[in-house]
């Protein structure tokens, strides 16, 4: 017995002690430390393949039938019929205060909106008095009086007053501070010195005053998505300048509960609170130290009762079908709908997702959760793991190695399973795989050189991990692979047809996609004559842009030339069809030129290479503008700043704040190439120049009496001096104390 004790001890010190077997530790201990290695790369790796492996669980558990309780929860949605019946959105707030009236009367307790209403909508009275301001004295106060009672805000203000309303707010330190932002409901305990771990915020995007004041509570509506871009976790409460502030859903379950306020459970140690959960009545919500819960999806999208708000308005709803729930109010119209990537779908209602976190909160033994002491065992799992298989597979055959790593990557994932599924404990898997994979290839790799210490053997065990069409493509590349976005100098192009909605109802199904393919067809060729690039097509849209992927010094001038040629192209076109006797097609095109983002973006599921940045937003907004302008083509101010000197003839159409941009742009219409230019061309753009600085002058005169030889011009729309005109009128009924020239545009 002694003697067999020995020989045991004798082998174990062998292997404890070769250099094999320390390799293994050290394979460990560098798998444990990716958890600390502070490169922003790497964590990202892990948290992408983490969270695809919590993704794959938690569809893998989906109940097949969905839970119930008691709580009827359901999302009032402003969809596409609602705006067919309604009218378009955004809808008067007396509307809105309908809407809640209606939701009222049905039964509902709660209702919560995941829209925030951060500016004063406008009060018919007002304009009038503002556009008529030759009213005489006792008109205008008769007029007067009749303000409050159509004052959409003080409509649904009243209303407020009277329902159990939680409204919507949002946190963003890229805006500006807008609208009111109410004293928090929750109870934070924090000594001035302490630091947290809960996100901070100093700006914020509020609802307008009257409202939020009138209304029972308030929530942000911010989502949290990880650095692949999904949403798997809630934050409860962030920091807004050292107060915490609740989540929508959560702000709803106080209201629901009858609760005045909620309590933010902490500790402290080493000069820092760390955040265990929220307390409000009997319900106490554990969360990670930001404040953050896992979501407990109730299933794919629409696992909730999804009710037109429509059908709210008209009473179309049986009788007692809405006592006694809860209402999420939100949108999935075409252009609206707040579509997140999370673990159950990529284009999952924004909406649902606070509906999932208010039903945990209410019943939190449903709730998922990543216990205080993760990384402990998390470290006792990787180290046993490893330590174990080390000493397992030091000097074992390829097929015995293989048999220890298959048990690991079992018991692994059985374990991770087994805590989910019954103790709705999450723990990190991506690792513990990690590790025996990292393992079984180091002593597999040497198994076979020891037994056949041939070159071949080791490419053939690679080939089995790795696809050989990947590592071709890594060795062509090298370091020359380039998988993040860029920033570039670039320019931007949108088209879209005018009134296409309209045009398409002349068509029968097949017409419309033969209009569309002939359409498409000519613009994508001309897009791609002159360097361009297809960003995409939406519906009747066409998105192009310059300077990427091939660099092009002269992107400006392309997308304008492209943009010049397009227009040609559709009256050529317009041509074809009437001979068809299908209707003339016109086209509307914004140009927006200066630094960008560009690269493979999306999710882990798809990829698009695709621009992004202000600067496109602008390109929409103003081919938005092009119909109001009466004009073809708008290009902004650095596009022509950018375009090759004198090759373009240009006039300067306005000088405008666009909604969601406080800086003004100047915008320009492009007349026609130098070369076909003449002497009438080049008078005219002097007058029209003369008639501009002297309108931005304010020398309101001389601007109409050009502006009016203008009209009756033929080289270019008159729709233009119109506007131009009608304004004067009003500027010189009511001049303004202080004039800069710009127009601010209140619309998208």
């Amino acid at each position: 017995m002694k003697s067999l004790l020995h020989n045991i001890l004798i082998s174990t010190c062998n292997k404890l002690f070769t250099a094999r077997f320390l390799i293994g530790v050290c394979i460990t201990c560098f798998v444990i430390s990716l958890q600390f290695i502070n490169i922003s790369q790497v964590q990202e790796v892990i948290q992408r393949i983490e969270g695809i492996l919590y993704d794959f669980r938690l569809n893998t558990n989906l109940p097949t039938q969905k839970r119930q309780f008691d709580e009827h929860i359901v999302i009032i949605d402003i969809d596409e019929k609602s705006m067919k019946e309604q009218g378009r959105y955004p809808w008067s707030r007396s509307k809105i205060a309908e809407l809640v009236e209606k939701l009222h009367q049905a039964g509902v307790i709660v209702i919560a909106f995941d829209i925030f209403f951060a500016e004063p909508e406008r009060n018919p009275v007002n304009e009038i008095l503002n556009k008529n301001p030759q009213l005489n004295k006792q008109l205008s106060t008769q007029v007067t009086a009749l303000s409050e009672s159509v004052d959409a805000d003080t409509i649904f203000s009243k209303t407020l007053e009277n329902s159990e309303v939680v409204l919507g707010f949002l946190f963003d330190n890229k805006a500006e501070n807008t609208g009111y932002i109410p004293p928090s409901s929750i109870i934070w305990t924090k000594n001035k010195n302490e630091s947290s771990e809960i996100s901070v915020f100093k700006n914020a995007l509020g609802n307008i005053e009257k409202l939020q004041t009138s209304a029972l509570g308030a929530g942000f509506i911010n989502a949290v998505p990880e650095s692949d871009g999904f949403i798997r976790k809630a934050s409860l409460v962030l920091n807004y300048n050292g107060t915490l502030y609740p989540s929508l859903a959560l702000e709803a379950a106080r209201v629901y509960t009858l609760n005045d306020s909620i309590q933010a459970v902490t500790k402290s140690n080493n000069n820092i609170s760390w955040l265990q959960g929220v307390k409000f009545g009997k319900n106490i919500i554990p969360t990670n130290e930001k404040g953050q819960i896992l979501i407990p999806f109730k299933g794919k999208k629409h696992s909730f009762e999804y009710i037109s708000a429509t059908d709210v308005l008209n009473q179309k709803l049986p009788k007692g079908h809405l006592e006694g729930s809860i209402a999420f109010v939100g949108t999935s119209a075409v252009g609206l709908s707040d579509l997140r990537a999370t673990s159950v779908g990529v284009q999952y209602p924004g909406v649902e997702v606070h509906a999932n976190v208010f039903e945990s909160l209410i019943h939190p033994e449903i709730l998922p959760f990543e216990p205080d002491s993760t990384l402990a065992i998390s470290l006792l799992l990787l180290l046993s793991t490893g330590l174990i298989l080390s000493f397992l597979m030091t000097e074992q055959t390829p097929t015995k190695i293989l048999i220890f790593s298959t048990l690991f990557f079992c018991i692994h994932i059985v374990i991770n399973w087994y805590l989910w599924n019954k103790l709705k404990i999450s723990l990190p898997l991506f690792q513990n795989l990690l590790l025996t994979l990292l393992l079984t290839l180091y002593y597999a790799g040497i198994g076979f050189i020891m037994e056949s210490q041939k070159r071949k053997s080791i490419i053939g065990m690679f080939n089995q991990y790795v696809p050989p069409a990947y590592i071709e493509k890594l060795i062509k590349a090298g370091k020359n692979l380039q998988l993040k976005s860029e920033k570039r100098n670039m320019s931007v192009l949108f088209a879209d047809i005018r009134s296409f909605t309209e045009l398409s109802e002349n068509f029968t199904p097949e017409e419309l996609t033969e209009f569309m393919q002939i359409y498409l067809t000519e613009v994508t060729s001309i897009i791609f004559e002159h360097q361009g690039t297809i960003d995409k097509y939406v519906g009747d849209m066409v998105m192009a842009f310059w300077n990427a992927p091939l660099d092009d010094d002269d992107h400006a001038t392309h997308a304008v030339v492209t943009a010049l040629k397009m227009i040609q192209a559709t009256h050529k076109l317009s041509r074809i069809f009437n001979e068809r006797n299908w209707p003339s097609v016109n086209i509307g095109v914004g140009i927006s030129s200066g630094d960008m983002n560009v690269g493979d973006m999306g999710s882990s599921y798809r990829k698009a290479y695709t621009v992004l940045g202000d600067e496109v937003n602008l390109g929409s907004r103003i081919e938005s503008l092009t119909k109001y302008y009466g004009v073809d083509i708008l290009i902004t101010e650095k596009t022509l700043e950018q375009m090759s000197p004198n090759y373009i003839l240009c006039r300067q159409v306005d000088k405008i704040r666009v909604k969601g941009k406080a800086q003004a742009v100047t915008v320009y219409q492009p007349i026609a190439f130098k070369e076909d230019s003449n002497k009438e061309i080049e008078d005219y753009l002097l007058l029209h120049k003369k008639g501009i600085n002297a309108y931005t002058l304010g020398e309101w005169d001389e601007a109409i009496t050009i502006f009016n030889q203008l009209k009756h011009n033929e080289l270019c729309s008159k729709e233009l001096y119109d506007i131009y005109l009608d304004r004067l009128a009003l500027l010189k009924n009511s001049p303004p104390t202080s004039w800069n020239g710009i127009f601010v545009h209140q619309s998208k």
